[in-house]
């Protein structure tokens, strides 16, 4: 089998925003199985959380240096992903996904700070386009989803995994803004999910996008402020819980989306909810070390299915560019005899 140009040009343009959640629930995995084996005292499944974070490195670097390759050569398709709010939201996670990589790795690495910091600014700056947007733009109802959390309350991202680098101002600052636009917006996507029509069945395991924030803000809390008391981190985390527990009731109405590539988004909210409870394990006792670990368990499921998807996506999507690349070729070769 071969791959033509025009071939391998046709697998850019349809290369998605949604790939970029794919680092972040990678990055959020790592997260939570090294706060799991802190607490457990199990360096192998630290190791696993180290292999993780570099997976997620390796999967940010690819889907940055794809989406640049398609900024450059398609800059129509790039504008129309910019143009509609959920693709364009979906670009946050990639900079969430560098900041936790790059907090996460700050003590090892001396670029890890950098790293965040650069993320941080980036996305601070997004932020700002997306406030811009939603003020002087019409939006239709059924436009608003869960995913609008990411670049809003996604911010907060940069205060939980603040390395230590520079002065905690910026982090508090990143802080400030993630939670009042976090308390906007939440009153407006729980209206839209109960008075409107439901959340088309492909896309409802981004319904957990909305437990995100609490894990968000908890952490942010612990990270800013070590010395505050475990009770009001764990208030928020309990909120978050409670709201993945009633998405999990539902299991029917979620699972109906089949083994989808919007599983991704499921891995990161989870699993930063079952952080913030391991974080809180020694202060709050054996119920959060129950609730980090169960939810752990869930964020690793949610992640198998979306591995399934990915591969099945990136199976069909390759097979159906080479197909058309071989009936390209074909037809080159037909005009070729023609014309001799």
């Amino acid at each position: 089998m071969a791959l033509s140009i025009t071939g391998a040009g046709s697998l850019l343009v349809r290369i998605p925003t949604a790939l970029f959640p794919i680092a972040l629930g990678l990055a959020g995995l790592a997260a939570v199985s090294r706060a799991a084996a802190t607490h457990l005292a199990l360096p192998d499944l630290g190791a696993v959380g180290q292999a993780l974070l570099a997976l997620a490195g390796a999967m940010l670097v690819v889907d940055l240096l794809l989406y640049l390759v398609k900024l450059l050569r398609h800059r129509e398709e790039v504008a129309e992903d910019l143009s509609m709010a959920t693709r364009a939201n979906l670009l946050a996670p990639g900079l969430m996904a560098a900041m936790v990589i790059g907090g996460l790795s700050a003590e090892a690495w001396s670029g890890g700070a950098m790293v965040w910091l650069l993320a941080s600014i980036a996305h601070l700056f997004l932020l700002l386009a997306f406030v811009g947007r939603w003020l002087t733009h019409d939006y239709a109802p059924e436009e608003l989803n869960p995913t609008w959390f990411l670049p809003a309350a996604g911010i907060m991202t940069s205060a939980m995994t603040w390395p230590g680098y520079g002065p905690i101002a910026f982090p508090m600052m990143s802080f400030g803004a993630g939670l009042m636009l976090w308390v906007m917006l939440l009153p407006l996507v729980f209206r839209r999910l109960v008075f409107e029509p439901a959340v088309a069945p492909q896309l409802r395991p981004t319904l957990f996008i909305v437990a995100a924030p609490f894990g968000l803000a908890a952490g942010a809390l612990l990270t800013l402020f070590p010395g505050l008391a475990w009770q009001g981190p764990f208030v928020l985390l309990s909120a978050g819980a409670f709201f993945i527990a009633a998405l999990i009731l539902q299991w029917r109405f979620v699972g109906a989306a089949g083994i989808t590539l919007s599983w991704w988004a499921t891995t990161f909210p989870v699993a930063v909810v079952a952080t913030g409870y391991l974080r809180l394990a020694d202060a709050a006792g054996e119920m959060a070390v129950f609730l980090g670990l169960g939810l752990f368990a869930l964020a690793s499921l949610a992640t198998s299915f979306a591995l399934i998807a990915t591969v099945r996506a990136a199976w069909c999507t390759c097979t159906k560019t080479v197909s058309r690349a071989e009936q390209e070729i074909e037809a080159m070769q037909g005009q070729v005899r023609g014309t001799s």
